[in-house]
């Protein structure tokens, strides 16, 4: 008899968590898992998942915890939202026979209380790491009191969030890349350096604006191109970032692209790709991605990227918020050609042979067919 899953995820979006969630539900073994995706609106996620077939998505907001509920009239609302949800889950979960619930990430804390007053598995897919040690505090003991497996995307999101070691594994993220156009020639003649990722507090988009501005003092015809938007709710960041671009000499030169559907044609556009996270990156699936395409990659010393990345072999690791060492290596790059080329060939291979989705899938499946006694 199958085993039915249900995932619970945040978002409806294309970023990391979310492709990482694509590739597990579009790659488990159907013949051994029938699978309930619960998102919570309708996006770009739902039309992909819908796409793999064999799976029923379900359009339900169930209570999320962000940084907006941290005051006395946003923890009203979420509480009500929280214990509206798990009555829903509960009824969902009975009605259904669900096995597993599988929570895609740490802020989403329904799924695991209904699995455990229902006494089914809890699975949480954990891919943030919370550095506000209040915040962490809290999600720390929710997770460990509510999962009976913790899966982190690096070391560095399991140190951060397990407290029981018995319950944690690690399995890292990777891309699921079809071999037809990993060599393909790249679409801009002018040089072109890109980040791409969520505009939020910490992906260090201001830190590299302030990079850009410095390369293009002596660099001025290189384009930069920042990918990636906000969340509801915290437009004000990305009008701030629109703010300093436009009134820097560089108004012309960075770009600020949006949310991007074709990230293909994104990273063929560019010679360098940067990760310039100001805190601890969970994973960086990004990097993956850039790799894949054989862009060469410049990321932030600290959590998932220092795991992936051996500095000047497969990428360049530079410290956070270091503006000066982050434009030097930029420079670098910029004016040698082949290091990009040997950094970038280096990287693709090792992204081929140590992230493969076979490898991925069989782990997750190793989780799935876990004992919980």
């Amino acid at each position: 008899m199958k085993k039915k899953i249900l995932f619970l995820h945040s978002s409806s979006e294309l970023y990391g968590s979310d492709k990482s969630l694509l590739n597990l539900v579009n790659k488990l073994d159907r013949t051994k898992y029938q699978i309930y995706v619960m998102l919570p609106s309708q996006g770009e996620l739902v039309e992909k998942i819908e796409e793999t077939g064999n799976c029923k998505v379900i359009i339900k907001s169930i209570a999320i915890l962000r940084r907006k509920n941290l005051s006395i009239k946003g923890i009203v609302s979420y509480f009500r939202d929280f214990f509206s949800s798990v009555k829903y889950l509960k009824a969902f979960i009975k009605e259904n026979n669900i096995d597993i619930i599988y929570t895609n990430t740490s802020v989403v804390f329904p799924g695991g209380v209904a699995a455990k007053s229902l006494n089914k598995k809890s699975i949480w897919h954990v891919r943030e790491i919370i550095s506000n040690k209040y915040e962490n505090f809290i999600v720390k003991r929710i997770v460990n009191r509510y999962a009976d497996v913790i899966i982190g995307n690096s070391k560095a999101t399991l140190n951060s969030i397990i407290i029981d070691k018995n319950k944690g594994r690690v399995i890292y993220n990777v891309v699921d890349i079809k071999n037809d156009f990993l060599d393909s020639q790249r679409k801009n003649q002018t040089f072109t350096i890109g980040m791409a990722g969520r505009i939020n507090r910490w992906k260090g988009q201001d830190f590299f604006v302030d990079a850009a501005l410095e390369v293009l003092k002596e660099y001025p015809d290189v384009t930069f191109l920042i990918a990636g938007d906000v969340f509801k709710g915290e437009e004000y960041l990305k009008e701030s970032l629109k703010e300093k671009i436009s009134k820097s000499d560089g108004s012309k030169k960075i770009k600020l692209l949006g949310l991007i559907s074709n990230m293909e044609e994104f990273y063929r556009s560019l010679d360098i790709f940067v990760l310039p996270s100001i805190k601890p990156e969970p994973f960086g699936l990004v990097i993956l991605e850039a790799m894949a395409r054989r862009v060469p990659v410049i990321a932030t010393n600290f959590g998932g990227p220092a795991e992936i990345i051996q500095d000047e072999v497969t990428g360049i690791l530079v410290e956070p918020k270091n503006v000066t060492e982050l434009t030097q290596k930029i420079k670098m790059l910029i004016d040698d050609s082949e290091k990009r080329e040997y950094i970038a060939k280096s990287g693709q291979i090792m992204q081929q042979e140590q992230f493969s989705i076979d490898e991925y899938i069989q782990n997750i499946e190793g989780v799935l067919d876990e004992s919980n006694e």
